[in-house]
């Protein structure tokens, strides 16, 4: 077997792997779709999805404005 035909089956073999991947991740997010959008903050279902870290930017708010501790 020469150096050519075993970079042709590197590729092939590589090309296929990465195929199968993608459709494994598009079949993951389809499933996740599917279950719904329950959201768990700090461990509360009933609990409102909000940043943690974060502050949401409002345009026309002040620039300056102090974090809320």
């Amino acid at each position: 077997m020469d150096i050519v035909s075993i970079f042709a089956l590197v590729i092939l073999v590589l090309s296929i792997f990465t195929l199968l991947v993608g459709v494994a991740a598009y079949l993951a997010f389809k499933i996740r779709q599917t279950r719904g959008k329950s959201v768990k903050v700090h461990g509360n279902q009933e609990a409102e999805p909000e940043a943690i870290f974060l502050k949401r930017y409002q345009p026309g708010a002040p620039a300056n404005e102090k974090a809320e501790q």
